[in-house]
């Protein structure tokens, strides 16, 4: 592991003193790019840092000797000048936060917003079909995470399968473990000490975290929303970016974060926000003996 494996880059600089600061947590495989078209859509009121992790598709799978991914977490945050108001986190980002959280305690921040979740309400919601599910088709939520963040038409199906298997191969079945065991731990979470409000956001058509889990996860918290992207899967705030930052800000006006209209603060698709950026690097935590 190298002293890079934790970064925080200022995807979005303010013009003046920002009325919110939101961080970006990206999920397994992916990186900070994958919040490009969300963050392009936010008001320059919104100075907007995007968080890359050791578990990102270009990790070399080590990290996952450190059996608990929240002391990456805790890294990331530690980069920042002061603590964000707004956590976003994608997909196992997500889960990482609501155990650094249950575990450690509150970060700073006013709120949480939570993109596609891993969640179920209770062990036996997991028997070997569940296992052989997220076995078996691992290469699937990898693909569509590669599709959605390349943009456009996907590559050619020979080249896609090895982008595919040079990700997996990557993440590793270390990697692989961490996810299913945070994700396996989601029913014994005392989620009431998640004391801020929550946003959690689903996919309609997500066959990796399910639109029923992010409704099961938005219920057991102790103040939450639901909202669901029609016609999107697994990554919904890349494949229709407009409404998933309508969201963002709404959850930031609903916490008198910003007095900027949600509907008049998303730009309109294809509008190009060039970013100002700030790369800081974080040193490794040492891994668990």
């Amino acid at each position: 592991m190298n002293e890079s494996a934790v970064t925080a880059e200022v995807v979005r600089r303010c013009v003046g003193e920002p009325q919110a600061r939101v961080a970006l947590c990206h999920g397994l495989g992916a990186g900070p790019a994958l919040w490009g078209p969300l963050a392009q859509l936010l008001p320059d009121t919104v100075e907007t840092w995007a968080f890359g992790f050791p578990w990102g598709a270009g990790g070399d799978g080590t990290w996952a000797m450190q059996r608990h991914s929240r002391v990456w977490l805790d890294r990331a945050l530690g980069l920042m000048p002061a603590p964000p108001d707004v956590v976003v986190a994608h997909s196992f980002g997500a889960n990482v936060l609501l155990d650094r959280l249950v575990t450690d305690g509150p970060v700073g921040c006013r709120g949480l917003v939570l993109f596609s979740p891993f969640y179920r309400p209770a062990p036996d919601r997991f028997d070997w079909g569940t296992l052989r599910h997220y076995v078996v088709d691992f290469d699937d939520l990898i693909r569509a995470g590669i599709v959605a963040r390349r943009g456009g038409p996907p590559p050619a199906a020979e080249l896609l399968e090895a982008m595919v298997a040079k990700v997996r191969d990557r993440i590793g079945p270390y990697g692989w473990l961490r996810f299913f065991d945070l994700f396996t731990e989601t029913p014994f979470l005392d989620l009431s000490r998640v004391d801020v409000p929550c946003l959690v956001v689903g996919g309609e058509l997500d066959t990796a975290s399910y639109p029923a889990d992010s409704a099961g996860l938005a219920a057991a918290l102790p103040d939450a929303r639901l909202e669901i992207l029609p016609g999107c899967g697994h990554f919904g705030l890349v494949d229709n970016p407009v409404p998933a930052a309508a969201m963002v800000l709404g959850f930031l006006d609903r916490l008198g974060l910003t007095a900027v209209p949600p509907e008049a603060a998303v730009a309109p698709p294809g509008t190009a926000v060039p970013p100002e950026t700030v790369r800081l690097g974080g040193r490794d935590p040492q891994p668990a003996t």
